[in-house]
Parts: structure tokens; sequence; C-alpha cells
């Protein structure tokens, strides 16, 4: 019963910590994920519009995430055919072990970037 005890804080500490980890690469893959498809809605419209961040949002959104939390920044704000275009998201994880929060801090930064081609022709 004693080795029990000790062996299964042990796993259990093991396993909470592996699944804050699998939410954590499941934020980043979607944030990911609404970065690309806000810069190809960039690139077709040539820049940061209102359809752009809607994009962005419904993405973050359908992943689960608190949109209104996240930073969203689009540069430039009109782009022609061939400029770049950046879209990042920043956005703040929040642990679900306090084995985590007490490594990690109450909240984790994670930021993306991605950079692609302007396809407006002006």
């Amino acid at each position: 019963m004693v080795e029990f005890i000790l062996v299964a804080q042990l796993f259990f500490l093991l396993l909470f910590g592996l699944v804050d980890v699998a939410l954590l690469l499941n934020t980043r893959l979607v944030m990911i994920h609404a970065a690309r498809e806000g810069l190809r809605r960039a690139a077709i419209e040539g820049g940061a519009t209102a359809a752009v961040y809607a994009q962005i949002q419904e993405q973050l959104a359908l992943g689960a995430l608190e949109a209104d939390t996240a930073q969203i920044a689009i540069t430039p704000k009109q782009a022609s055919y061939g400029t770049r275009i950046t879209v990042s998201i920043a956005y703040s994880f929040r642990p679900l072990t306090p084995v985590a929060r007490l490594l990690f801090g109450k909240e984790i930064p994670l930021r993306i970037e991605l950079t692609g081609r302007s396809e407006r022709l002006r």
C-alpha cells in the first residue's frame, strides 16, 4: 500500500504534466493555423483589413481559444503586389495543473509570426 501511494503520486504528476504539455502544443497549433489563414487572406486582399482580423479571430475561436485576449498584428496595412506581409499573434496559455503553474507561472506567453507576399494587383 505504501509503495502504491508513493508511485501513484509520481504517476499522476507525470500524467497531468503531459496533459498540460499536450494542451500547450494544441494551443500553438491553433495559433499557427489561424496565422496561416489570416496571412493567406491578407495576401489576397492586400494587407490588414477587417476581414483578415475577423478570419484570424474566427479560427482562434474554432480552436477553443479566447480570441478577444489574443494580440493580433498585421503589417503593412496596405500592400501592393510582392510586398512582404507579416502576421503575428501573441497569446497567453494558462496551465491547468498547480505544478505547472509553480514551474512556469500563471501564464506562458506564446507568439507566432508568419511572413508571406502580397498577391494583390493594384
